[in-house]
């Protein structure tokens, strides 16, 4: 081109460069878009899992065909589903049946058969034990037949005492090695302190926490690794297994993760006198783990007669006052005393509510007690080995005088528990 041409400059066929985009420009075309997306992917998921938790709150998803029902609608003793999912996962009542026929003495000297024609006991072995009696006491351990008539001498081979647990699965007089590891009854720790003081999960390693809905209700009492012994009132109100769960192995409320519970099983109640019969064994779908801060407290033998003035110990996260107080999120003990039945069935006292399947145990001046809270925990009495001989069931105040602690005496449903656990292998 001729530089001295009169020709305009834009008239050139010339395309001019693009100037390329800055950080902010570059963010706001791409990133934008995708913070806005996850945003309301996040969005979406928060909401469709409050939705999840306020529909498992308050409702119940039946199938075939699929629709919701009210939450208390489920385990209220009526079919509402139509396959009755409904009513399948609910507290069950267990009843309170005949004698077991097999028991060991509290020596662990003598093993005794149930006569079921003079309904007497039999000890095995000495004057008097028939051969019908023998085939009842193999029966009763896991034997089928029994291999000599009893004049030819006692089939029952003598343990030693540190081999039999005070409340035994009966086959384990012939089968030892069966016997569940840790013994029960067996703390790291010693208590110290008395007094309603702060508690060590080593002096309790049998302690847990029941609770509804991650909500602390009440103590128990680890039998062995798949059952937890505790009091029926705790579950009057919520009959629904799969809302109970339970936390061991620590003495703070919050600090591991809980159990899911397969079956709750309660005595039926006694309509005219609700406090009787308070008594629940519960079974985890899992077994727990044993270790220094999990193992499980021994039942008492059959014959364990605890006199006035008997020390006894008390555990729980129950409230620490009776009026304005709140759940311990401590676990706490205290040193108590039984109290003779009659004392405690006295006009200033209960007049006449405690009847012979309770026991009381307190300070009649007042001062030291269980509260609420503490409901299914228990009350312990060391011999050889940690025992619960009580179960924290009701009382009038907290520490009031007069009015001590009223507990369910546990040797006056040893067969119950027996027979509950027995149905359940």
């Amino acid at each position: 081109m001729d530089p001295d041409s009169d020709q305009p400059l834009n008239s050139l066929d010339v395309t001019p460069l693009r100037k390329p985009r800055t950080p902010l420009e570059t963010f706001k075309k791409v990133g934008v878009p995708i913070i806005a997306a996850l945003l309301s992917l996040a969005t979406i998921i928060i909401v469709a899992v409050l939705i999840k938790v306020i529909l498992d709150k308050y409702y119940f998803l039946c199938g075939q065909p699929l629709h919701f029902i009210p939450r208390q609608q489920v385990c209220d003793s009526q079919q509402d589903c139509a396959s009755g999912e409904d009513e399948q996962h609910c507290v069950k009542t267990f009843p309170d049946g005949s004698p077991v026929a097999v028991r060991l003495s509290k020596d662990r000297s003598t093993l005794q058969v149930l006569d079921p024609a003079t309904w007497s006991w039999a000890s095995a072995c000495f004057d008097n034990f028939t051969e019908a009696l023998a085939k009842t006491a193999c029966g009763q351990m896991g034997y089928d037949r029994y291999p000599a008539p009893a004049s030819r001498g006692c089939p029952l081979t003598p343990m030693t005492s540190s081999l039999l647990p005070p409340f035994f699965p009966p086959f384990l007089l012939i089968f030892p090695s069966f016997l569940p590891t840790p013994a029960c009854g067996e703390s790291l720790k010693a208590p110290r302190v008395v007094g309603g003081e702060t508690a060590s999960v080593d002096s309790w390693p049998w302690q847990v926490s029941i609770q509804y809905n991650k909500q602390h209700i009440c103590g128990g009492s680890i039998l062995d690794a798949h059952w937890i012994l505790t009091a029926a009132h705790c579950f009057r109100k919520h009959h629904d297994v799969s809302t109970w769960k339970v936390r061991a192995g620590s003495d703070k409320l919050g600090n591991f993760p809980s159990l899911p519970v397969a079956s709750i099983f309660l005595i039926e109640l006694n309509a005219t006198y609700p406090k009787e019969k308070d008594i629940a064994l519960v079974k985890l779908q899992l077994p727990l783990t044993f270790s220094g801060t999990v193992r499980p407290i021994c039942l008492p033998f059959f014959d364990e007669e605890l006199t006035p003035a008997t020390a006894l110990w008390v555990i729980g996260w129950g409230f620490t006052e009776q009026d304005g107080g709140k759940i311990s999120d401590t676990l706490r003990q205290a040193s108590v005393q039984v109290i003779d039945h009659t004392r405690c069935n006295a006009e200033d006292a209960y007049q006449g509510e405690v009847t012979e399947q309770m026991l009381c145990a307190g300070i009649m001046e007042g001062g030291v007690d269980t509260c609420q809270g503490d409901s299914g925990g228990p009350l312990m009495y060391h011999s050889d080995q940690w025992q619960v001989v009580g179960i924290v069931s009701w009382g009038h105040g907290c520490g009031s005088p007069s009015t001590p602690g009223v507990y369910t005496k546990v040797t006056a449903y040893l067969n119950w528990i027996y027979s509950v656990r027995k149905s359940e292998p």
